[in-house]
């Protein structure tokens, strides 16, 4: 028989044990859940129903207004109800709203979809990192969590790699399949996160959701650095969703097929897989100096999209993917680490709010600028937006992570 340590009980090892399967499983659900066929098709889709890249950018606004609407609330559900029932909600409301976007003729139908899914992500957001980030603190690994959140990284760009793939040569059968298998798949991971154990909270509650939601506010506003590093990763994460409305335009309008689109999709993830694979070495080697060069290599391949009109340009698109995946488990990690866990989601919800307004305002406008203009009018729009934003974010932020 192996002795206890000191201090340690059954349960507390059998806590443990849960956690470090919830790991385990957590892997293959984030696989299942990120192959996501439907993305590298959806804005083709949308134009073979005939709407324009403008009503499509609209479709992208619905979907950041709804998760505005339903992101906080979600998150204090999360936080005081428990983030296994959050996760379940999520992958049911996604399958529902993508059935709905396979079938629908109309744009009411359209944005009715979009709006579901809209619930579906505000579930979802914040609730993986708490979820994570608690399962490793409950077996005593929280240390372990950004080489963690770096495989869980790595898995969601292999599984888009291979959605995209997938996603081409069924798209080139009928644009609608990848969205109908995509649904199918969200379907079928419901039993799979009823084999989650949730984790427990160590830090006490609010009573009332109102007054949780005022905590959460009041601790971000007691903790600059918190609000600067969201204020931060909300600005990238607008920006690097924005783009994705624009490379299926642009890789078409060099004359690509839709079959060799998913192929490059493929490789642009893999780019990903390898920035999500660098971000935790790269990080302990160099530090904080990797969080100020990442927004200047991101706005330098804007330009390179907005200024260079050649299939070259199509390097830029995995510099940026390789940024996306690089940066998120980084960020994350620092996040995690300065928030405490019973108001964690809801924290983590209040900088996806911030990325909606964002989104919501902006992506109709980029539409409409590449309607009017070009994709390369709206390239060199986003890359001098980027650079404002980070000028004004990253005095500050650097001031923060030096005193802490």
């Amino acid at each position: 028989m192996i002795p206890l340590k000191m201090g340690a009980t059954y349960d507390h090892l059998e806590a443990g044990r849960g956690m470090r399967s919830n790991i385990r499983l957590f892997y293959a659900y984030i696989f299942l859940n990120r192959l996501e066929m439907w993305l590298p098709v959806v804005v083709l889709f949308v134009q073979d129903r005939g709407f324009s890249l403008a009503q499509y950018t609209t479709l992208d606004a619905v979907w950041y207004v709804s998760t505005l609407v339903f992101e906080v609330p979600t998150g204090v559900v999360t936080d005081r109800y428990g983030k296994k029932t959050s996760l379940l909600v999520a992958a049911a409301l996604q399958s529902c709203s993508l059935f709905i976007l396979a079938f629908a003729h109309t744009f009411l139908w359209m944005v009715f979809s979009y709006v579901l899914w809209g619930l579906a992500s505000s579930f979802e957001t914040g609730t993986i990192d708490a979820f994570v980030y608690d399962s490793l603190k409950q077996a005593d690994k929280e240390e372990e969590y950004g080489s963690v959140r770096s495989r869980i990284t790595t898995l969601t760009l292999l599984a888009a790699a291979l959605g995209s793939v997938t996603a081409g040569y069924l798209a080139g059968v009928r644009l609608v399949l990848p969205i109908i298998l995509t649904a199918s798949i969200a379907l079928l991971l419901c039993p799979v996160i009823l084999f989650f154990t949730e984790p427990r909270v160590s830090d006490v509650r609010e009573p009332s959701h109102l007054l949780h939601v005022r905590e959460s506010v009041r601790y971000l506003s007691g903790h600059r650095l918190v609000a600067l590093l969201i204020v931060y990763s909300a600005g990238l994460a607008t920006a690097v969703w924005g783009l994705h409305d624009f490379y299926q335009p642009l890789l078409r309008s060099f004359a690509i097929p839709v079959e060799r689109i998913g192929v490059l999709y493929l490789l642009f993830r893999l780019s990903g897989v390898v920035g999500a694979r660098l971000s935790d070495p790269v990080y302990r080697a160099v530090g904080n100096v990797s969080i100020y060069l990442i927004p200047l290599c991101f706005a330098a391949a804007l330009f390179c999209l907005g200024f260079l009109i050649t299939p070259w340009v199509i390097l830029c698109v995995f510099i940026i993917y390789f940024i996306e995946g690089f940066y998120y488990p980084i960020i994350n990690a620092i996040l995690n680490r300065n928030l405490p866990s019973g108001k964690r989601a809801t924290i983590i919800s209040l900088g996806s709010v911030l990325s909606c307004l964002m989104g919501a305002v902006l992506y109709p406008i980029l539409g409409n600028i590449a309607d009017l203009f070009s994709l390369q009018t709206t390239f060199k729009v986003m890359g001098w937006g980027m650079l404002i934003c980070m000028s004004v974010v990253l005095p500050p932020l650097r001031r923060k992570m030096r005193a802490s």
